[in-house]
């Protein structure tokens, strides 16, 4: 169910970028998704949650093919150092599961994902100011 969530989120990117929103939008919606998706896990149970769970693989969708033209905007001849410093940001893939799963041994495995909460909060961030910080005005 997961992966049929992010399969219609790419075909809704695929039509709706760049021609009814932009990639700075479709990061703050992707972002606000999981935020609300993240409380629906944490706030209900069963079925209901895992609907929820399964609702991340749309709001993920879109977070690298967003993030990635908003970070490499304007920095001119730093793009293959933007780059390589964007590919090794995919290392909190490598780093929450794991920590998701000792939140998990601790307090079970519904509440551990409270731990995505944080992570949408910073791309929310990052959707809105962050990819904005020490690029000029006409970058």
């Amino acid at each position: 169910m997961t992966m049929i969530s992010m399969v219609i989120g790419y075909i809704i990117g695929i039509i709706a970028i760049p021609k009814f929103i932009n990639q700075e939008t479709a990061l703050k919606l992707c972002a606000i998704a999981g935020i609300l998706f993240t409380f629906g896990i944490v706030f209900t149970s069963g079925m209901t949650s895992l609907y929820f769970v399964a609702l991340l693989g749309l709001a993920n969708s879109l977070i690298w093919p967003a993030i990635w033209p908003l970070a490499l905007k304007g920095v001119g001849k730093f793009t293959s150092a933007a780059s390589g410093i964007l590919v090794m940001g995919i290392a909190g893939g490598a780093v929450i599961p794991p920590l998701y799963g000792q939140l998990a041994h601790a307090v079970g495995a519904h509440q551990a994902y409270w731990i995505a909460l944080p992570c949408y909060l910073f791309i929310l961030f990052y959707a809105t100011i962050g990819h904005k910080a020490g690029k000029k005005k006409n970058s």
